[in-house]
């Protein structure tokens, strides 16, 4: 793409945009990659639509902030992010790469205007609304397109052949499928590897499928892989779709081997019928087609009362159902965060929301609990002994907890947290490393050191 690299006299804004899974992403890293070796400071920001909505954009400030400067945990609320980068941001050379914005507002506190940085800055955004993309004033904007017939076949082929072209039996067949994937490379993939090594009776099968299901609906083509996994597969992906995106996928696999979901099976399954990705550093990647159709699956379990399905990662959601005591043993896992709102820059030493014992008493089969930027308070005897993994990020010094026995914990993540030595909560885990010594995985801040009694991974 010639415009990035010919015109190193400007500070360019480069937008890329077009429908969901038709690969944004790819090219636009596949730029990033190219020019990266040219730049100190860069940062690539995967998946903002989602970050935004969980996390609050004062959580991107942060990493764009650490990307850039190296230093952790500067802001705590947007526009406190946005004055200090506008502050030591200026004068820099930067890369950076947005991805998958839905919102200009996204853009103004992240990179503000083009006056911010230093001639010869680069900065790629891509996006499914082009009006985005016309609001901030982009120098070029390109609309990536569906792939054509041969690129799909090649794409395709090499999924489901491992190689660049079919069989002469399943030549016919092979140009059913791709009609049917549209050109969109998630769909070739995961189509390809779904039919992989299967004869051609199983082709006709799935065929017949895929053909009875509107053509522009791409989610329900892909529920078609969904529904062929095993019952511990399922429970592995739609864990990874509505919470574990970016995690280690060794620390998930704690987890998932105390819950019998047989990880490392589950995961190789996932991987090789391209739901998932394992990234670089062990993290678990899922394209955000797959993400979202994970999701709907879970809130088809109860459309109407949240409370009856199995994982609730909605804020609003979740505070309706805890807030209400609305709490039952239908659901498995759970994130608290109060930052997870829109604008929110609460952090647990302010008046963020205080959880108590009894909104937890009817979660029976909670395995999962996240806690971010809200607190937990009151006796939890008999409340949370099933849970597996408790990851309490933010966690603040002052431990206002008693009987917090999880006898079946396997991770204690306290990352990022407040907590030092001396933090009173250290007891009320003892019981949980003493029930499964050998077991135990515990995360935390860098800075502390504790007893032999427990250990870091």
């Amino acid at each position: 793409m010639e415009f990035v690299d010919n015109k190193s006299h400007a500070t360019l804004f480069v937008g890329i945009y077009g429908m969901g899974g038709i690969g944004k992403t790819t090219l636009a890293k596949t730029i990033y990659n190219k020019l990266s070796n040219r730049f100190e400071h860069r940062s690539f920001i995967v998946d903002i639509r989602e970050s935004w909505k969980r996390n609050g954009i004062h959580y991107l400030q942060n990493r764009l902030i650490y990307d850039i400067l190296k230093r952790e945990n500067e802001v705590h609320n947007e526009d406190e992010g946005t004055k200090f980068m506008a502050s030591k941001f200026k004068g820099k050379k930067v890369l950076i790469l947005l991805d998958d914005v839905d919102n200009v507002i996204q853009l103004r506190h992240l990179i503000g205007n083009r006056d911010l940085f230093s001639l010869g800055s680069r900065i790629i955004i891509t996006t499914r609304n082009k009006r985005i993309l016309e609001e901030v004033g982009v120098d070029y904007d390109y609309e990536h397109k569906e792939m054509d017939n041969n690129q799909s076949l090649v794409l395709f082929s090499k999924h489901a052949f491992r190689m660049e072209s079919p069989p002469k039996e399943y030549e016919d067949l092979t140009q059913e499928v791709v009609s049917i994937a549209g050109g969109l490379p998630l769909s070739l993939e995961v189509f390809g590897s779904l039919l992989c090594g299967k004869g051609l009776i199983q082709w006709r099968d799935t065929i017949k499928k895929l053909k009875k299901v509107p053509r522009m609906d791409v989610q329900e083509k892909l529920k078609i892989s969904y529904e062929v996994l095993d019952n511990e597969q399922k429970q592995i992906f739609l864990d990874i779709a509505c919470f574990f995106i970016g995690i280690d996928k060794r620390i998930a696999s704690y987890m998932w081997d105390a819950c019998g979901f047989f990880p490392e099976e589950g995961i190789e399954a996932l991987k090789l019928m391209s739901l998932i990705q394992i990234g670089d550093d062990h993290e678990l990647l899922m394209h955000n087609q797959l993400r979202d159709l994970g999701r709907e699956i879970v809130r088809e379990e109860n459309q109407r009362e949240p409370q009856n399905r199995s994982r609730l990662w909605d804020s609003e959601e979740v505070q309706k159902v805890l807030k209400e005591n609305k709490g039952t043993e239908k659901i498995e896992a759970v994130i608290l965060s109060e930052s997870n709102v829109e604008g929110s820059g609460k952090t647990p030493e302010q008046d963020g929301n205080i959880y108590v014992e009894k909104q937890f008493k009817n979660l029976k089969s909670l395995r999962f609990l996240q806690v971010e930027g809200a607190r937990l308070s009151g006796d939890f005897k008999d409340s949370i002994e099933g849970l597996i993994w408790l990851r309490w990020q933010k966690c603040p010094m002052n431990f206002e907890v008693n009987n917090f026995h999880a006898k079946e914990l396997r991770v204690l993540e306290l990352s990022q947290s407040m907590i030092n030595e001396k933090w009173k909560g250290w007891s009320s885990f003892m019981m949980a490393r003493s029930s499964n010594f050998s077991t135990l995985r515990i995360v935390i801040p860098w800075k502390i050191r504790i007893s032999s009694q427990l250990s870091k991974i």
